[in-house]
């Protein structure tokens, strides 16, 4: 992955090859957490509750996370300004190719419009790269995801974990329609609070 951003997405756009250091994190742990620290930098956890992104690896494969984020705001300016661009790419020796857009906030319905554009975009760039294109065809698993720490309790209530139920019966996150996204042969998915993407 670091090796299509750098060379193959730089050279496709017609840009300098990028330099940008520690653009890519690898894993091969059980369950992990991503974190995005507001200075587009991504910080790996394996305990529950200090990441924004939750991810369950029973097959210990081994995992790619690019910091998507970091590597677009790298470009020259004339490329990267007003490009939306998501937070993360996670891919893993398996199946599973996923961009990720993660959050933490209690402003979930503005956020998911915001993370819709940002991830439809992103994936239209890659999707114009070739070597994005022979990627793909390895993969089954396709998603665009927004990631939310946070989830939504009625509005009349603020004890949010005591009425998080649905997290707790469909931790596996949902499945939302997205015509745009679809036509590109992905899914868009929605994971808030305690729902955790597996990869299989």
């Amino acid at each position: 992955m670091e090796d299509l951003l750098k060379n193959n997405y730089t050279a496709h756009y017609g840009l300098p090859g990028c330099i940008e250091p520690n653009l890519v994190i690898q894993t091969n742990e059980t369950y992990f957490e991503i974190e995005d620290t507001g200075t587009r930098e991504i910080v790996l956890h394996t305990n529950n509750g200090r990441g924004m992104a939750k991810f369950s690896n029973p097959n210990a494969l081994s995992i790619t996370i690019a910091n998507y984020d970091k590597f677009v705001t790298s470009l020259p300016n004339y490329f990267q300004n007003g490009r939306k661009r998501c937070d993360i790419i996670v891919c893993d020796d398996g199946r599973n190719l996923i961009l990720g857009e993660m959050k933490d906030s209690p402003n979930i319905k503005q956020h998911r419009k915001k993370a819709k554009k940002q991830l439809y975009e992103s994936l239209t760039t890659l999707m114009a790269i070739p070597q994005f294109l022979a990627l793909l065809n390895n993969k089954t698993v396709k998603r665009c995801c927004y990631f939310n720490k946070q989830t939504k309790s009625p509005a009349i209530i603020t004890a949010t974990t005591a009425f998080n139920r649905l997290a707790l019966i469909f931790n596996e996150g949902f499945q939302m329609s997205h015509p745009a996204i679809e036509g590109q042969n992905f899914e868009f998915w929605e994971y808030l609070g305690g729902h955790t993407l597996t990869l299989t």
